[in-house]
């Protein structure tokens, strides 16, 4: 029998296993070869990047230029004058502009952000409709404020100042010299001399008691808290205590009264004054006269 005929003695099921096995061993290597190229691909992608970014120009930091007119440039400028657009349009510049000399603007100037000056700024009207905060402000001519005005730190006039309505001063006030033809307080208090012209006190009149002035004998007063007059007329047999003065509103502690005598009979009745207090005091005398008129001035302080 010839060989190509030979009878096939390999069972069928392992001869099928064999060409699975082959057929696996091809796609293991298929795959094995395709992981290389793709991972040599990688790599070239990876040097070929790094290669090309050693061969880029370093950048360098931006820095500011100044673009400087030259006379021709200005001359243009000059020609052009106010033939540069028309008034609705607006003329942007996105860059830095340096003045070195004057800018005159005729119409508003309306700034979006903040406006430093590192110089000084000369103002003929300013006119500030909302907060502004300034380190240092001086005012050459007239300040005028409408609205009202809060000083968080000391105010130092050096010259005469006005006030032509009212001044409300809720906490301490030093005044070196004050100058006022009227001035109007409830409590003030002065830790040197008070040089016056004329003292002049005002309010109601006190209530005034007859005490032992004798019999008929009556009392009288006129004045005020401050200084007055007190009219005593005796009538038979006084005794020591003559009257009662208590004052419309008394006083942050005992007072200190001074009497003086208006007639020569006041001023020979031996006389004395005991204080009642903060509220008012009692005018004495330690040989009164009957059917006599004592008249006495009174000065009070506490």
């Amino acid at each position: 029998m010839p060989p190509s005929q030979a009878p096939n003695n390999q069972p069928p099921q392992r001869q099928k296993n064999n060409n699975w096995d082959a057929l696996k061993l091809r796609a293991n290597t298929g795959a094995s070869i395709a992981a290389l190229f793709l991972f040599l691909a990688a790599c070239g992608a990876v040097l070929g990047y790094l290669y090309a970014q050693s061969k880029k120009t370093p950048t360098q930091p931006q820095s500011t230029s100044i673009q400087t007119l030259s006379p021709q440039d200005i001359e243009k400028l000059n020609e052009i004058g106010a033939n540069l657009g028309s008034a609705g349009q607006t003329l942007n510049v996105g860059a830095d502009a340096l003045f070195r000399g004057k800018a005159d603007v005729t119409g508003d100037l309306t700034v979006g952000g903040r406006l430093n000056a590192n110089g000084p700024v000369t103002l003929s009207q300013l006119n500030i409709t909302g907060n502004t905060a300034a380190s240092g402000l001086n005012v050459g001519s007239n300040l005028n404020v409408t609205g009202n005005t809060t000083f968080g730190g000391t105010l130092t006039v050096n010259k005469l100042t006005t006030i032509n309505s009212n001044l409300t001063v809720s906490g301490n006030a030093s005044i070196g010299a004050l100058s006022a033809s009227s001035i109007a307080v409830r409590n003030i208090t002065i830790s040197g001399p008070l040089t016056v012209s004329h003292l002049v006190s005002q309010g109601s009149a006190p209530a005034v008691a007859a005490l032992s002035v004798g019999g008929g004998g009556t009392v009288s007063i006129s004045g005020n808290d401050t200084t007055g007059q007190v009219n005593i007329n005796t009538g038979s047999g006084p005794g020591t205590a003559l009257a009662q003065v208590t004052f419309r509103a008394a006083y942050g502690a005992t007072v200190h009264v001074q009497l003086t005598p208006l007639t020569t009979d006041a001023a020979a009745s031996g006389y004395y004054v005991v204080p009642i207090g903060s509220t008012g005091f009692q005018v004495h005398a330690n040989t009164p006269p009957a059917g006599k008129t004592l008249q006495f001035d009174y000065l009070v302080m506490q």
